[in-house]
């Protein structure tokens, strides 16, 4: 296509200077069009250039990601499907051998697999959306309270270590995304309950118009140097250990945080814990909870 742009440009200068030549016209006219052409030609060439090297790169950066993604997503899939299996398999062929509290524990080991691989693959649908640009903001009437409820009620059996704190007057109603502050909060909250084996707090505030999200746990911290890291696609802290993981969840976060036009700030400490901040802006509709 490229090449046949180019040979236009080259039919079209000819036949100028052809018709220049024909009509009489001064020799050095005809150079100072000459020159403009060629000036015009190198512009565009360097433009198209540009552009094609663009594309390259991004299908670069597309190739790259998704043989990242093959690598780790294949291990993280591998080791629920495995552990559902052998689960399934003790309950289908030693029943009369398991007690009733190992069957629960077995069942709940299958639960819990399958729901980390729904989220898992849920992630990845909205990794792929977001890349294509086809997930947007759109705010709504909203009760708040009842939208965290929901949001950590997913978070089971690890809810109970979820402490909620809401100041004396918030907004029973406001304006926002629910889908996004879905994603903010479940991935900030999975990813609390994940690392730290104590109780982890969500404050809910309503300041100058914005709901303020506070997520804070007591659990491993992160690096300082390595807050940065989280922000990108894989990417996770060195200190992680055995904790499962690929590393899209604060990728979704930092996404989600941009779209409604908010802002997230970090304290963190290793060893001592991380607080997540998330300051959304919103329309204040009715109704203060007392």
């Amino acid at each position: 296509m490229v090449k046949g742009i180019y040979f236009s440009f080259f039919l079209s200068y000819i036949a100028a200077a052809t018709l220049l030549l024909l009509a009489g016209i001064n020799a050095s006219i005809i150079a100072i069009v000459a020159a403009l052409f060629l000036w015009g030609f190198y512009f565009f060439h360097q433009k198209c250039l540009q552009k094609v090297l663009s594309q390259l790169h991004a299908l670069y950066d597309i190739a790259q990601v998704r043989g990242i993604f093959t690598s780790v997503a294949s291990h993280e899939l591998r080791n629920p499907m495995a552990t559902i299996y052998s689960s399934v398999d003790l309950i289908e062929n030693y029943p009369e051998s398991l007690s009733e509290s190992e069957k629960a524990h077995l069942f709940e080991n299958v639960r819990k697999n399958i729901h980390r691989m729904t989220k898992m693959m849920d992630d990845i649908v909205t990794i792929g959306k977001l890349q294509h640009k086809q997930i947007f903001c759109l705010p709504e009437e909203t009760n708040i309270l009842s939208l965290c409820s929901t949001i950590c009620e997913s978070l089971e059996p690890f809810k109970e270590r979820i402490e909620i704190t809401i100041p004396f007057q918030l907004p029973l109603s406001v304006i926002i995304d629910q889908a996004l502050v879905d994603l903010i909060l479940s991935n900030l909250l999975n990813n609390a309950l994940k690392y730290s084996d104590r109780p982890v707090k969500l404050l809910i505030n309503f300041k100058n118009n914005s709901l303020v999200f506070d997520v804070v746990d007591k659990g491993i911290g992160i690096p300082e140097s390595e807050i940065e890291k989280l922000s990108q696609l894989f990417g996770r802290c060195s200190n992680t250990g055995t904790r499962k993981g690929i590393g899209i969840g604060m990728f979704l976060v930092t996404h989600c945080v941009k779209l409604h036009r908010g802002r997230m700030q970090i304290f963190s400490k290793q060893n001592q814990g991380t607080h997540f901040r998330i300051t959304l802006p919103v329309l204040h509709v009715q109704n203060i909870a007392h």
